[in-house]
């Protein structure tokens, strides 16, 4: 019996590290964040600070040499990084979904849509005919909004947007609680990347899950998303609803972040943020943003801020704010 009051996932003090001969890489370093049931949270950051790590370590997909060193995976109450393997097989799939970023390297390019969907329903519900099976496979086609001849096809046969919807449809087909979706539109034009963002949003919709998306598309997120999450160099500088993030940031990174993007009602010098993203084998100490931060004092060099609120529902992890610097 589901506990709807209780969020879907909540993970606690995430660390994800990848091994080398110079020691640890942090690639995620105490991430700690909550899905509520049926909400649309994404997470956005430049490359490499830890967006598609930290949903490979929830999935707990992490290979060697990456390694989940400490934290809890709470899926809805249970701790997926305890979970033995057989229970972890049939929790994926059934109870948290990915739809990944390259679909064309995610689907078998020998096999059918029809079979590969079929794998996946027949693996995990044993009970269900080949028939029963066929049947439901017409109903998610249906449901992404592909024909029916897409079930008879292979995936070198299929565009680009139906290559994305085909994984839509197996990441699915079990009904998952949360469906993780890794950059899904990524390498497709803007019309395409609208359409398939428009499917996604109603299947999810449709079947009452929870959504996690990791984007670089700063518009189309704050068009489809509750609550946004900015990660920088594997922690999570800020938390809050979409409207908060985009018009009121806290986080000097955030206001980076959006100072960067272009306007059509302003006119402005476009640019990014100065510096690069620190290397994550010797991070810098204090606040990993102070290297590129116009506002670092020298408590952001010394000491490590902690993720906490500053406006209701708004969560921030610096010190201007705590030293009371900077007005809210």
């Amino acid at each position: 019996m589901i506990d709807k009051s209780q969020p879907v996932l909540k993970v606690e003090d995430l660390q994800v590290f990848y091994w080398s001969k110079r020691g640890p890489i942090r690639a995620v370093d105490g991430v700690s964040f909550t899905i509520k049931r049926n909400e649309r949270f994404g997470f956005i950051g430049e490359s490499g600070c830890g967006k598609t790590t930290t949903m490979m370590a929830v999935l707990r997909l992490i290979k060697p040499p990456g390694k989940i060193e400490n934290g809890r995976v709470i899926l809805d109450g249970q701790d997926v990084l305890k979970m033995e393997k057989e229970e972890l097989r049939l929790t994926r799939w059934s109870k948290i979904a990915l739809v990944p970023q390259g679909a064309m390297n995610s689907l078998n390019p020998i096999m059918r849509i029809t079979d590969q969907i079929e794998d996946t329903i027949m693996t995990h519900d044993v009970g269900a005919t080949r028939e029963q099976a066929r049947a439901r496979i017409l109903s998610l086609l249906d449901m992404v909004e592909l024909p029916e001849r897409v079930a008879r096809m292979y995936p070198h046969e299929l565009s680009g947007g139906m290559k994305q919807r085909a994984c839509i449809a197996m990441a699915t087909a079990l009904e998952p609680q949360l469906i993780i979706a890794d950059e899904p539109t990524s390498a497709l034009d803007v019309v395409v990347q609208k359409a398939v963002m428009q499917t996604l949003i109603g299947v999810q919709e449709r079947l009452g899950s929870s959504l996690i998306l990791i984007g670089h598309d700063m518009g189309l997120t704050a068009q489809v998303l509750d609550r946004i999450g900015v990660m920088y160099a594997g922690k999570l500088v800020e938390v809050g609803e979409v409207q908060d993030i985009y018009k009121r940031p806290l986080h000097p990174y955030t206001q980076a972040l959006i100072g960067s993007l272009p306007s059509l009602k302003e006119k402005k010098k476009g640019g990014g943020i100065p510096g690069l993203p620190p290397f994550l084998l010797n991070p810098p100490a204090g606040c990993v943003f102070h290297p590129r931060c116009q506002h670092a004092m020298d408590v952001c060099r010394q000491k490590v801020p902690v993720l906490r609120e500053h406006r209701p529902n708004q969560l921030a992890a610096c010190h201007l704010y705590e030293e009371s610097n900077v007005p809210i």
